[in-house]
């Protein structure tokens, strides 16, 4: 069944649908285990509204669109290594797009830290 690429096809759902049914199972076990929190602290006599509160979040656009950007240099950078040179797809592809987006991290830090 599974000596060819079509026997492969079939676990990719069954795994989808293995990894959505244990994303819920976590998402109920998170769910339950605040309201066991909120529980005790009603038993203790405080006032549980403080956990509500969420703090506010960083948003990162900048990071994210370098990265994106780093992927479409990487691809780019990508095709050209392997038009010119002859280097297999996966090869010239995962490298580039990892190498680029690894220098614009690494540049993003220094900006944030200066």
């Amino acid at each position: 069944m599974f000596g060819t690429i079509e026997g492969f096809g079939l676990l990719v759902p069954i795994f989808g649908m293995v990894f959505v049914g244990w994303l819920f199972y976590l998402d109920n076990k998170n769910k339950l285990l605040k309201n066991k929190e909120k529980s005790a602290l009603i038993e203790k006599g405080i006032d549980p509204s403080f956990l509500d509160s969420k703090p506010k979040k960083q948003h990162n656009n900048l990071k994210a669109g370098l990265l994106l950007i780093g992927v479409a240099l990487g691809v780019l950078l990508g095709y050209i290594l392997n038009i010119t040179f002859g280097i297999p797809n996966f090869v010239a592809y995962s490298t580039m797009i990892l190498a680029i987006c690894g220098i614009i991290l690494v540049f993003f830090h220094k900006s944030k830290t200066d």
